[in-house]
C-alpha cells in the first residue's frame, strides 16, 4: 500500500513524511529538553545558565542532527539553511515572546563575555565558508570557540548559582528515561525530515537551501518557543533570555563545528550574501537590546520587523 502511495501521489506521501517528522523531532526535542533542564535544576545551576548552556544545547539537537544528514548526503544548502534559518528566527521568536510579555525585567550582563565575542562566534561559520568550504580546521575553530565561551561562563557561575556536588540517582532516573526516549525518536525523525525535503525540494524546484532556512529551520525552534514561553510564564525571564544568546552560540559554533568535523560543508557563498547581512544586523540589534535592563513590546516588534525585512530580501534578491 505504501508503495502504491509512493508510486501514485509521491509529492503526498513525502509532505505527509516531512510534516510528521517535523512534528516527532520538535516533540521529541521538548521532552530531552525537559530532562536535562530538570537535571540541571536539581544540581542547583542558575536560571540564566540552564538558559544559556543546557537548554540552549539541548534544542540545538534538532539543528544538529539535521544539519548532520544533510551533510552525509551531500547537501551543505540544506545543513547551511537549517542552522542559519533557525539563527535567524530566533531573533522574532524572541520579539513575539516580548509582544506576549508586554515587559520583561531584564538582569543580563553577559557574565563576563563580551557582546561583540557573541557577535564574532555568531556571525564566523558565514565568514569561514566564503572560500566555498566550511572544512575540519574550520570546525575545529568552531569547537574551540564554543568551549571557549563556556569555560567563561562557567566560570562566573559561582555568582550565578550554586552547583550541588551530589545529587541521588534516584531522583533524576525519570528525567534519564525521558530523555533517552526522546533522543531516540529525535535520531530518526530527523533522517526522515531530511529525505523527504531532499524529495519535496527537486518535485517543487525550490533550492534546499531555502527548505532548510524557512522550513526546518523554523520548526526546529518549536521547542525553544515552548521553553521560553514556560519560562516568561514561571517568572524566569533569564532563562528565557539567556537561552536566545546561547541557542546563536550553540548553532553556530557547536552545531556547524561538529558537523564540519565529520562532514565538511561546500555550498557557494553568493547563496548566504543576504543571510550574512541580516544575521549581522539582527544579532547587532538583539545584543544592543539586551544591553537594556528592560525589554519591552516595542523592542519585540522591532525583531519582528528585522526578519520581516530578511524574508522580503531572500525573496526578491
Amino acid at each position: 500500500m505504501i508503495d502504491q502511495l509512493i508510486s501514485l501521489h509521491p509529492l503526498l506521501f513525502h509532505s505527509i513524511i516531512f510534516l510528521a517528522s517535523l512534528i516527532v523531532l520538535a516533540k521529541s526535542s521538548d521532552m530531552v529538553v525537559y530532562g536535562i533542564s530538570n537535571y540541571a535544576k536539581k544540581l542547583g545551576i542558575s536560571d540564566y545558565l540552564i538558559g544559556f548552556i543546557v537548554i540552549s544545547i539541548g534544542t540545538a539537537l534538532p539543528e544538529l542532527l539535521a544539519a548532520l544528514n544533510g551533510a552525509l548526503v551531500n547537501q551543505g544548502e540544506l545543513a547551511f539553511g537549517v542552522v542559519m534559518g533557525s539563527n535567524l528566527f530566533k531573533i522574532p521568536l524572541l520579539g513575539i515572546l516580548l509582544v506576549i510579555a508586554v515587559s520583561v525585567k531584564n538582569k543580563i550582563d553577559f557574565t563576563g563575555s563580551s557582546p561583540m565575542t557573541t557577535f564574532i562566534i555568531t556571525i564566523a561559520p558565514l565568514l569561514l565558508v566564503i572560500d566555498g568550504l566550511l572544512s575540519r580546521i574550520d570546525g575545529i575553530v568552531l569547537l574551540i570557540l564554543f568551549f571557549l565561551y563556556i569555560v567563561k561562563l562557567w566560570q562566573s557561575e559561582g555568582t550565578l548559582g550554586k552547583i550541588k556536588e551530589k545529587v541521588a540517582f534516584k531522583s533524576i532516573y525519570k528525567e534519564a528515561i525521558i530523555s533517552v526516549i526522546a533522543l531516540t525518536a529525535l535520531l530518526l525523525s530527523a533522517r526522515w525530515l531530511v529525505f523527504s525535503s531532499i524529495q519535496l525540494s527537486k518535485m517543487l524546484n525550490i533550492p534546499s537551501y531555502i527548505v532548510g532556512l524557512l522550513v526546518i529551520g523554523i520548526g526546529a525552534s518549536a521547542p525553544e518557543l515552548m521553553v521560553q514561553l514556560r519560562s516568561i510564564r514561571s517568572k524566569h525571564q533569564n532563562m528565557a533570555i539567556g537561552n536566545v544568546l546561547g541557542s546563536l552560540i550553540a548553532n553556530s559554533a557547536f552545531v556547524f563545528g561538529i558537523v564540519a568535523l565529520i562532514k565538511p560543508i561546500s555550498i557557494g557563498f553568493s547563496t548566504l550574501v543576504v543571510t550574512l547581512i541580516f544575521m549581522s544586523i539582527g544579532t547587532i540589534i538583539l545584543l544592543k537590546t539586551m544591553m537594556h535592563k528592560e525589554l519591552s513590546w516595542k523592542d519585540g516588534l522591532l525583531f519582528i520587523l528585522v526578519y520581516a525585512l530578511f524574508l522580503l530580501a531572500e525573496f526578491v534578491f
